[in-house]
C-alpha cells in the first residue's frame, strides 16, 4: 500500500537540541542546532521512507484537557529555552520549503494527532510514525510502524510484536500499564506503591485498570488490594492522561497531505540561509563552486540522530 509518514516534530526538536552543540550558528549568530538536526532528520526519512503522504505533527498552544484534569501533568519540565524557542519558526519555514503539511490543533499534542490521522488511515495505507516518544507505541498495529532512533542513532523498527517483546503485553494495553505505574517522565501518578512487575502481573491477570476493580475481591496479597482501593480515583485518571485521543477535530483528507517531493529551489533557498552546505550536498543542491570547499557542518555520522 502507499506510505503515510507521520512526524512527531518537537520530538526531534528537543532530540537535535541537545544532541548537537550550541556552537551551531548562523551569520547573525543566532543558533541553528535544532533546525539543522530537524532538516538533516527529515532529509534521512524522506530518502528511507519515501512517503506517499506526509504530515508533521505540531502541539497546539492552548493548554490540553490533560493540563485541566491534572494541573500536575507535565508540571516538573523546564520551560523550553529561549535558544530553542526561537528555532522553531525557522523550523516550520524549512518544513514548508521542503513541502510537508503541518498539521496543529489547539487543545491537543501531537500525539493525539498523530494517533487520530493513524486510525483514520491506516486501513488507506501503511502508517509510518516517526519518533522516540514510547506513548506512541499504543499505536503500533497491523498498518502501523515506528521509526524509533536509539542513544547511537541508529534506526530501529516497532511493531505490535516488538512491544510484547518488549513490555510483556501488548500496544492496547500501554494506557492501562501506565494508570497502574504511572509515568514519571509526563508526571502521572498511577497508584502509590504499585512498580513495573506487579503493573504487568494485574494486566495478564485481569485486562484492564477498570477490570482489575472490577474483580478486586480477587487481588492479592491483601497490601496490594488496599493500595488500589486507595488510589481508585487516581489509577482512572492516570490511565485517562495516558491514552491518546483518536478523534482530534484536524480536518484533514488524504488529498490534503499527498506528498509529491520537493521543489528544489526553495529548499535550496532555505538551506542556503543558514550554510548549510552539508545538507546542500546531500541533496546534490550544492553550487559547483562550492563543492571543493569543506562545509562547516560536522559528519551526520556523529550527530547521533537518523
Amino acid at each position: 500500500m502507499p506510505k503515510l509518514l507521520l512526524i512527531d516534530t518537537f520530538n526531534f526538536l528537543h532530540r537535535a537540541y541537545h544532541a548537537l552543540p550550541p556552537s551551531f550558528r548562523d551569520a547573525n549568530g543566532e543558533p541553528t542546532n535544532a533546525l539543522y538536526g530537524v532538516t538533516s532528520m527529515l532529509i534521512n526519512m524522506l530518502t528511507q521512507v519515501k512517503p506517499d503522504y506526509l504530515v508533521a505533527a505540531l502541539d497546539g498552544e492552548k493548554p490540553t484537557f490533560r493540563v485541566e484534569d491534572f494541573t500536575a501533568y507535565k508540571a516538573h519540565r523546564k520551560p523550553m529555552e529561549d535558544s530553542l524557542a526561537s528555532q522553531i519558526p525557522k523550523t516550520l519555514d524549512m518544513l514548508s520549503a521542503f513541502g510537508v503539511k503541518q498539521v496543529l490543533v489547539d487543545g491537543y499534542e501531537a500525539d493525539d494527532i498523530i494517533a487520530t490521522l493513524a486510525l483514520g488511515f491506516s486501513g488507506k495505507v501503511d502508517v509510518i510514525i516517526a519518533s522516540n516518544d514510547r506513548d506512541l507505541w499504543q499505536l503500533a498495529g497491523k498498518n502501523v510502524m515506528l521509526m524509533v532512533p536509539d542513544k547511537q542513532g541508529k534506526l530501529q523498527w516497532v511493531g505490535q510484536d516488538e512491544v510484547f517483546a518488549r513490555l510483556g503485553f501488548p500496544p492496547d494495553k500501554i494506557a492501562d500499564y501506565k494508570g497502574l505505574r504511572g509515568d514519571p517522565s509526563d508526571n502521572i501518578p498511577g497508584v502509590y506503591g504499585i512498580g513495573e512487575k506487579t503493573a504487568v502481573k494485574l494486566i495478564e491477570q485481569f485486562g484492564s485498570v477498570e477490570d482489575v476493580y472490577r474483580n478486586i475481591e480477587k487481588v492479592t496479597p491483601e497490601s496490594l488490594k488496599e493500595k488500589l482501593l486507595e488510589n481508585y480515583e487516581q489509577a482512572l485518571m492516570s490511565k485517562k492522561l495516558a491514552t491518546l485521543i483518536m478523534d482530534v477535530p484536524a480536518g484533514v483528507t488524504l488529498s490534503d497531505i499527498k506528498y509529491p517531493g520537493y521543489d528544489k529551489e526553495k529548499v535550496l533557498a532555505e538551506l542556503s540561509k543558514y550554510n548549510f552546505k552539508s545538507l546542500m550536498k546531500r541533496l546534490g543542491l550544492l553550487p559547483d563552486e562550492d563543492k571543493k570547499s569543506s562545509p562547516q557542518q560536522p559528519d551526520e555520522n556523529q550527530l547521533g540522530l537518523f
